[in-house]
């Protein structure tokens, strides 16, 4: 008894007996994992996991970077309304506009240029007078388009002048008229006729052709005469009676004397006087901006009167007298 194994005819591996069709079966036909068996053959059978397709590989360029970090802004949404942007494209769309305006108003005065028949309209004297007018002045057709307001500003000042002068001779008389001031009234009659013409050729048909033509040497003329005048038309605000001017000192002198009309008179002259020098230093700071801005210089009016010199007719004809004189003498010379 002692060596029986209770066990020997026992198979642990062997397949279970069905319960249904051997309930009483005993350990010979036990299989202890008859249950796990069983429980995986009536589980679903899963499916087979998708197979993968690999990506072909790049290599990783700077270019294909900055590609890469672009592509997410194409579709990026819009950005919000900004006001600054619409004012600023308003505004370059007005400028524009200018510019297009302007360019138009160049061409056109370009085109009246060539096709106006420019007669001799200043100073504008009636046709029945023995003396014709001297100069074509018209600023529109003859001054470009960004130096018309100086031109016309120049052309106001002259006139301003002009009336001053005739001004200060009316005060002049009347101080002559009261009991003295004979020599002021005379001087101011002498300059008055002389200064009228002389201020418009000398300093005022200058500046016009600078602007016209952008002359350096007519800035240069501009320049140094109507300094000058600057000057003479401030000792006239001052009023020194033998320069022929009314001015403050005379409209004082008069009001001691008791003269109080013509001191009032004189005291208004002296004020035209001081407003029209004050004019002239306007003009002349803005004209030599102008003049700077425009590149001209020295070397090119000295290049402009040396070339005007030179085509001149009356110069031309001089040098080839001179040149055939000296000839002729040489000839003579040679003979003797």
């Amino acid at each position: 008894m002692a060596d029986e194994n209770p066990f020997a005819d026992v198979n642990p591996f062997a397949a279970p007996a069905q319960p249904s069709q051997q309930p009483n079966a005993g350990l010979d036909d036990y299989n202890p994992f008859a249950e796990q068996q069983a429980a995986s053959r009536a589980a679903p059978v899963a499916q087979p996991p998708p197979v993968y397709q690999p990506q072909p590989t790049y290599t990783a360029t700077p270019a294909t970077i900055e590609t890469t970090r672009a592509e997410p802004t194409i579709n990026a949404p819009q950005s919000q309304y900004n006001p600054a942007d619409a004012q600023l494209k308003a505004r370059q769309q007005e400028l524009e506009k200018k510019a297009a305006d302007l360019a138009r108003r160049e061409q056109e005065l370009a085109n009246l240029q060539q096709n106006v028949e420019q007669a001799n309209n200043f100073p504008p004297l009636p046709k029945f007078c023995c003396v014709q007018p001297c100069f074509y002045h018209d600023i529109t057709v003859e001054i470009p388009i960004e130096s018309q307001r100086l031109c016309r500003m120049v052309f106001y000042v002259w006139e301003l002048y002009v009336f001053v002068l005739l001004y200060n001779l009316l005060c002049s008389l009347s101080l002559m008229l009261t009991g003295g001031g004979a020599t002021t009234f005379g001087v101011a009659l002498l300059w008055t006729f002389l200064n009228v013409p002389c201020s418009f050729v000398c300093w005022y048909r200058p500046v016009y052709k600078a602007f016209k033509n952008d002359s350096s040497f007519n800035y240069m003329v501009f320049f140094s005469l109507f300094f000058v005048q600057a000057v003479i038309t401030g000792a006239y605000a001052i009023g020194i009676g033998t320069f022929g001017s009314c001015g403050w000192i005379n409209a004082a002198t008069e009001l001691d004397r008791g003269n109080e009309g013509v001191a009032a008179m004189m005291f208004i002259c002296g004020a035209l006087w001081t407003v029209l020098c004050i004019f002239m230093v306007i003009i002349l700071k803005r004209t030599h901006g102008i003049y700077r801005m425009s590149g001209a210089s020295v070397q090119k009016a000295q290049g402009e009167f040396a070339r005007g010199v030179m085509t001149n007719k009356n110069v031309q004809s001089a040098a080839a007298e001179a040149v055939r004189g000296g000839i002729s003498a040489q000839v003579a010379q040679t003979q003797y």
